[in-house]
């Protein structure tokens, strides 16, 4: 589509991270886990606005005895930033970037934009909220949550974090 854009006549501009040049931004977060977190406990990791066009996300994580994880997307529970109060922490998709990510032992820093299959390239020329299927653009701003599922967490107590680069 993008070089169809530049080829027709007359010139169609792709949007910027879409076909289109852009500056890439990059944004990290991580946390200590807690020993002993059950299966539906959650970490925010990273903030980003809903209008992102996310590029790449890299995860890592130090040993946590146990513990698998999803990697996905929750409105902000901001009151400040924009996000609609019917919306604020509401999960949107848990395990949209990545799908049960053992941890037990170190993860060293893999690439899980689609590590779920989820998230096509097609979806990563779209802004955030579209790609994760939400009707219209809420505005504020999406969390990269990362969610203890099947197996809980048993020592805990390493770090665990993620990169992200996009584009707005």
């Amino acid at each position: 589509t993008a070089i169809t854009n530049l080829d027709a006549s007359p010139i169609v501009r792709n949007l910027s991270g879409a076909g289109g040049g852009g500056f890439l931004r990059e944004i990290s977060g991580f946390v200590t886990v807690s020993a002993s977190m059950a299966a539906g406990s959650t970490y925010a990791l990273v903030r980003l606005p809903s209008d992102a066009r996310v590029k790449s996300i890299i995860f890592e994580s130090e040993a946590q005895g146990a513990g698998k994880f999803h990697l996905g997307a929750s409105y902000s529970t901001s009151s400040t930033d924009g996000t609609t109060d019917a919306n604020k922490g509401d999960v949107i998709d848990a395990d949209f970037f990545a799908t049960l990510i053992d941890c037990a032992s170190a993860v060293t820093p893999p690439e899980v934009i689609n590590e779920s299959t989820t998230n096509n390239l097609s979806k990563r020329h779209m802004p955030l909220w579209e790609a994760l299927g939400v009707a219209s653009d809420p505005g504020g701003f999406i969390d990269i949550v990362a969610t203890i599922n099947t197996t809980d967490v048993t020592t805990g107590t390493g770090r665990m974090g993620i990169s992200v680069r996009y584009v707005e």
